[in-house]
């Protein structure tokens, strides 16, 4: 594999074309400021940006995981010093980004503490289930988390369903 690239020569208009396209603008807008067809734009769009090889792809890819190794390493430095742990969930975020990026799929865990929360919550299911219970049997009724009434601080035993959907 040769590791020099060969760079097709570009004019001083073709960079200005790319420099407004870059900017924001868009194809049409770049072709109206220069005079000049879109077809030509984007030709020249496609003259100054890198070819879709293997070489570029994995030159590309790799500039991105350094990308991202340098961000994690400064939001690390930042909830080191500053105890910040909003830094620390980015770093933590990015880190799995870079390791999806690079194949580690070993472990399946999310870093997600919101997700970890929400799991721990009873589900909307439960919380209805139980309002109707306590509507249409007060008399049985007793919050599975409560004490059964005996002093002990055991759970009530389940109530059995009869007939009501779950």
């Amino acid at each position: 594999m040769a590791d020099v690239v060969e760079l097709i020569p570009v004019s001083e208009r073709d960079e200005a074309v790319f420099q407004a396209w870059e900017s924001g603008k868009s194809v049409r807008a770049v072709a109206r400021e220069f005079g000049l067809p879109v077809a030509e734009v984007e030709r020249i769009l496609d003259r100054c940006l890198p070819a879709f090889d293997p070489v570029h792809n994995l030159f590309a890819f790799k500039r991105e995981i350094e990308r991202l190794e340098n961000l994690a390493s400064e939001f690390y430095t930042i909830a080191k010093r500053d105890k910040d742990a909003e830094a620390a969930h980015l770093c933590a975020r990015l880190n799995e980004r870079i390791a999806a990026m690079r194949g580690w799929t070993a472990v399946h865990i999310k870093l997600d503490p919101m997700a970890a929360q929400m799991a721990e919550r009873p589900k909307n299911y439960e919380k209805i289930r139980e309002a109707i219970l306590r509507l249409a049997r007060p008399e049985r009724f007793q919050s599975p988390l409560a004490a059964n009434g005996n002093g002990d601080g055991a759970a009530p035993p389940a109530l059995p369903d009869e007939g009501l959907p779950d």
